[in-house]
């Protein structure tokens, strides 16, 4: 087996993270209840509705950009870790 490079498997966690986050916030602009519905059955019954923005704090492109660019760094770097850890542990630091 080869080794993971860790920078392009940390890339493409981001750029699949990334994708699922525009997905989810045009879901949310678009059907807000809907989507708090489908994530409440993820969360084993726990009420996700209370945890909508009040009035005049919807989702805006500041956020949006803001919450994309998080979510890249934090799964680029959760991607390069795994990586890297399953490198080392699976004994393929280098080579083949």
């Amino acid at each position: 087996m080869y080794k993971l490079h860790a920078w392009q498997f940390g890339i493409a966690a981001a750029l699949t993270f990334s994708t699922f986050y525009v997905g989810c916030a045009i879901a949310v602009v678009l059907f807000p209840a809907g989507t708090i519905e489908f994530f409440n059955n993820w969360f084993h019954g726990l009420d996700l509705q209370l945890l909508k923005a009040p009035a005049g704090r919807a989702l805006n492109l500041a956020r949006f950009a803001s919450g994309l660019a998080s979510a890249a760094a934090v799964s680029f770097a959760a991607g390069a870790m795994l990586a890297g850890l399953y490198n080392v542990l699976s004994g393929r630091t280098s080579g083949r």
